[in-house]
């Protein structure tokens, strides 16, 4: 959470200011603010619950840990964004959440600094004694402050969606993604498509090795060839002339057979992952070609290449070196460092978050122009990362969305468990430091 000083002179100028410090309107939802002083800590925006008495318990006592996890926090504020009408029951909607609220951060001893309610028709305070039954008017939290601070547009599901790509886009990936994986197969066999770190790697250093030597045997052969030294013996007899079906049926052999260039030259990137991750991330997007990118998406669909990934983008290059020798260690029967396995759950240290942030345009923008069937990887990897930056509606869309396409994607659904237990990444919970 990046610290950020309120300044608001009642509890209405407050509320106006709320949205702008989480860059979107919430809907349907609870927003905790920590604070230690006067000054607040981040927010945090939950689903409002039903009106069942245990889940209202169960998330306050939810909130009331999490705020405690903050080790600063010392008070909290807490706003409910709700469609329903203060009129309608002539009372402020969900004060049983606002109550159980205050008794879950009394009994872990932090202050409540206010307990409010946005409705549609009105906004309150549950610490008001003389809040009128049908609420304040929401004039009042008109925005009077600077205007520095832009007026966000949406809710919390806002941004969520992929960029858009063009058909042609779209299509020029596919042939890419369609000639890459002829290219796995012809050159390595179809056992080099098992989508091991080991196997990848050593299949793009084979073919490439195996690419330049043939070149360099078949120039060595046309030179041989066109010496004045080659006796008349040596030479074939001329074949007879082709027909025009035969010549046909030969070139679409050829045509089958023959291996795309791009296709080769972007599977023999995969000889170093970790230098490959590093230049997708370091690329402008403009930049990279449909090679570039369909290279991307068949690594982000191999869990033990995305995995490397993952380690990479929330750390840095050495790290992602790291993720991939352990990768091969653990593929040789070894165990796998259980530092780098906790990276996966949000354990260790805090992650760059324009790093994280890059990573995600980059993973959305593969998922945008990849087929159907290869979005499962790149929109894991944008769950994962939406989850890592602490946008957990963002990654649930992600997420069910890959699992609309695969029922039982991996990633996608220990990302949705997460979301759904309410788990948020040990980083969520330490001060940035300062830039």
């Amino acid at each position: 959470m990046t610290p950020t000083i309120v300044k608001a002179a009642d509890a209405a100028q407050f509320l106006s200011f709320v949205p702008r410090m989480l860059g979107y309107h919430p809907t349907q939802s609870l927003v905790v603010i920590p604070f230690h002083g006067a000054r607040s800590l981040g927010a945090m925006r939950f689903d409002l619950p039903d009106g069942d008495a245990d889940a209202v318990d169960r998330i306050a006592a939810t909130v009331a840990g999490m705020a405690c996890r903050l080790p600063e926090a010392d008070a909290v504020a807490a706003i409910t964004y709700t469609g329903a009408r203060f009129q309608d029951e002539r009372r402020m909607p969900h004060r049983d959440l606002l109550a159980a609220l205050e008794r879950r951060a009394d009994a872990c001893g932090l202050r409540v600094t206010d307990l409010l309610c946005v409705g549609a028709d009105g906004w309150g305070s549950f610490l008001d004694a003389e809040c009128p039954a049908t609420g304040r008017s929401l004039g009042d939290l008109e925005w009077i402050g600077s205007g520095d601070i832009p007026e966000p547009d949406g809710d919390q599901s806002t941004g969520a969606d992929l960029p858009e790509g063009s058909p042609e886009e779209r299509e020029r990936v596919a042939k890419a993604m369609t000639a890459l994986d002829t290219a796995v197969a012809v050159l390595c066999g179809p056992q080099a498509d098992g989508g091991t770190a080991a196997r990848t790697a050593r299949s793009a250093r084979t073919a490439c090795d195996d690419a330049v030597t043939g070149f360099a045997r078949g120039t060595e052969d046309a030179t041989s060839a066109a010496l004045p030294s080659a006796r008349v013996s040596d030479l074939g007899p001329v074949p007879a002339p082709v027909s025009g079906a035969a010549e046909a049926a030969a070139s679409v052999a050829d045509e089958a057979a023959r291996v795309d260039p791009q296709a080769l030259a972007a599977f023999c990137r995969f000889d170093d992952l970790p230098g490959f991750f590093e230049d997708a991330l370091a690329r402008p997007r403009d930049a990279a070609d449909a090679y570039d990118v369909a290279a991307l998406v068949w690594c982000l669909a191999r869990p033990s290449l995305r995995d490397v990934a993952l380690v990479q983008w929330s750390g840095n290059l050495a790290q992602g070196d790291e993720a991939f020798d352990a990768q091969l260690r653990w593929e040789s029967g070894e165990e796998y460092p259980a530092h780098l396995a906790m990276r996966m759950w949000g354990e260790g240290d805090r992650p760059q978050v324009s790093r994280l942030e890059t990573a995600l345009q980059l993973s959305r923008g593969a998922a945008a122009v990849a087929p159907r069937d290869a979005q499962p990887g790149p929109l894991a990897m944008c769950a994962w990362l939406s989850w890592a930056l602490g946008r957990s509606t963002h990654a649930a869309a992600y997420a069910e969305r890959a699992c609309e396409i695969e029922s039982e994607h991996g990633l996608s659904q220990i990302v949705l468990s997460f979301v759904n237990a309410g788990h948020l990444p040990d980083w969520a919970f330490q001060r940035a430091s300062a830039p």
